[in-house]
């Protein structure tokens, strides 16, 4: 199966999500525009980082009752089944540690964008702010994606 699948990924953009875009797999509720990109995932291959899954552990410690853990754990592996776990390279944690201390508080969004850099690949990300971030000081955006540049590619 796996094999099969990662033959029908080839040609796709390849795109990492941020841990916004993995939320619904697991039942926690994000933005709108979220759902609407997700539909769009069938055009990419969808990548992320284990980290980002760690990320969500976090969040559902703090929303989510024992009783549905089931749930998760269904959610947990689509996301295993479905999507391409991808590793940073060791250069990306040097590049995510020089925009943390260049003002960006967000360490795992700082490592999806590096690793998306140093991987040539797209980074789909709600978090605006970050973008506005990285162009304030400079740092390329070109692979910078948003719901709105999904839609907007899409037709």
């Amino acid at each position: 199966m796996l094999r099969s699948r990662k033959a029908t990924l080839k040609g796709k953009p390849r795109t990492i999500v941020d841990t916004s875009f993995l939320l619904p797999a697991v039942g926690i509720e994000t933005d709108p525009e979220v759902y609407d990109a997700i539909k769009l995932f069938h055009r990419y291959e969808v990548m992320y980082l284990e980290v980002s899954i760690l990320e969500i552990m976090w969040k559902i410690l703090k929303v989510v009752s024992p009783r549905e853990i089931e749930r998760i754990i269904d959610g947990l592996k689509a996301i295993f089944e479905t999507y391409t776990s991808i590793s940073p390279p060791a250069e990306a944690y040097a590049d995510a540690y020089h925009l943390y201390h260049e003002g960006h508080g967000d360490f795992i969004d700082n490592l999806i964008y590096s690793t998306s850099r140093r991987v040539n690949a797209n980074l789909l990300t709600l978090d605006l702010k970050f973008v506005r971030f990285l162009r304030e000081k400079g740092y390329p955006t070109e692979n910078v994606l948003t719901p709105a540049d999904l839609t907007r590619n899409a037709y």
